[in-house]
C-alpha cells in the first residue's frame, strides 16, 4: 500500500512488506524504527487540519487544480454577484461591476509555486481550505500560503515580510489588521515627533531645563526605538496576518447561510480594501513628505 512512498523522518522509500507505523489521526506512514526514535507522528503539530495523502493523490489534486484554473479561459466570475461572464467581458452582465483582468491560464498556474501547486485547494490551514485563503489574501496569497505551509512543516512562528519592514502601517492596513496599524502609526508619530520638531526649529526644546543637545539625543534614541519596534514586528508580520485572517474568514463563514453567499462575501471582504487603501496611501504619502521636507 505504501510501497514507493517516503518516510517523513528519514526520507527513505518504503519497501515491499516493510514494517510501517501509520498515524491513527492523520494517516502519515513512518518506518517503525523512526517512529520509535521520535515517539510521535511527524505531522503531530498539524493534527486537526492535516490529512496525509499519497504521492498519487497529490498529483491528482494538482491536476484538478490546474483543470480548475484552465476553466478561467472561458469564464470570468464577478467578484460581487458571482455571475459567470464571458472571458472577454469587461463588465458583469448582471450587476455591471468592472471585472478583474484575467491572466492567460499557463501564466496564472505557472506563477503558483510548485509547493502550492502540489497541495489540494481543499487542504486546510488552520481549519480553512486553501482555496479560501487564495480568495481572501488576494494578489499576494501564494507568498503567504507558502510561508504558512513552511510554518506548519517546521512548527515555526517566523513570518518575515519586507513590506512590513519598509511600510508597516500600509502593510497591515492592506491585510485589514486595523488595530495593529493604528498602534504602529501612534508609535511612529510619538517616536518621530521630536525629529520633525527639530527639522522645523533646530533649537526647539520642549521641556524646561533640557538643552537642545539633550533633545537631539532624545530624538535619535526614539528614532532607533521605532526602527527596532518595526523590525521586530516585521519578523512575525505574516504570522500576525495569518491569525487575523483566520478570525476574519471564520467570522464571514458564520454570517452566511449558504456557500454562494459565503463566496460572494469572502470576495467582497478580500484584501485589500481598495477605497480605504487609496485614502490612507494619500494621507501616508503626505505624512512622509512632511518628514522629508519640513
Amino acid at each position: 500500500m505504501f510501497e514507493g512512498e517516503r518516510c517523513p523522518y528519514c526520507n527513505k522509500q518504503f519497501l515491499k512488506d516493510e514494517d510501517i507505523v501509520v498515524c491513527p489521526i492523520c494517516g502519515t506512514p513512518h518506518h517503525r524504527e523512526c517512529y520509535k526514535i521520535h515517539n510521535h507522528c511527524f505531522n503531530e503539530s498539524n493534527h486537526g487540519s492535516f490529512e496525509w495523502k499519497s504521492s498519487h493523490q497529490v498529483t491528482k489534486d494538482s491536476e484538478d487544480l490546474k483543470s480548475k484554473v484552465e476553466s478561467l479561459n472561458t469564464h470570468s466570475i464577478c467578484p460581487v454577484c458571482g455571475t459567470n461572464n464571458d472571458i472577454q467581458a469587461k463588465y458583469c452582465s448582471k450587476c455591471g461591476t468592472l471585472l478583474p483582468l484575467n491572466k492567460p491560464t499557463n501564466q496564472l498556474f505557472e506563477s503558483v509555486p510548485l509547493q502550492v501547486q502540489q497541495v489540494s485547494t481543499n487542504e486546510r490551514i488552520d481549519g480553512i481550505p486553501i482555496r479560501d485563503w487564495l480568495v481572501y489574501l488576494g494578489p499576494t496569497s501564494v507568498s503567504h500560503i507558502r510561508t504558512y505551509l513552511n510554518q506548519n512543516n517546521k512548527n515555526s512562528i517566523w513570518g518575515f515580510a519586507i513590506g512590513a519592514l519598509l511600510f508597516p502601517v500600509l502593510y497591515f492596513l492592506y491585510y485589514r489588521v486595523w488595530g495593529l496599524s493604528a498602534v504602529i502609526l501612534i508609535v511612529d508619530i510619538i517616536c518621530n515627533a521630536p525629529t520633525i520638531l527639530l527639522q522645523v526649529n533646530t533649537s526647539y526644546v520642549p521641556f524646561p531645563g533640557m538643552t537642545s543637545g539633550e533633545f537631539v539625543t532624545l530624538a535619535n534614541i526614539l528614532s532607533y526605538v521605532y526602527l527596532i519596534f518595526v523590525f521586530l514586528i516585521s519578523l512575525f508580520a505574516k504570522t500576525i496576518v495569518r491569525k487575523n485572517s483566520v478570525k476574519a474568514i471564520k467570522r464571514i463563514r458564520r454570517s452566511c447561510n449558504n456557500e454562494n453567499d459565503y463566496s460572494i462575501l469572502l470576495s467582497r471582504k478580500a484584501c485589500p480594501n481598495k477605497y480605504v487603501m487609496g485614502c490612507l496611501l494619500f494621507i501616508y504619502v503626505l505624512y512622509l513628505l512632511s518628514i522629508i521636507f519640513l
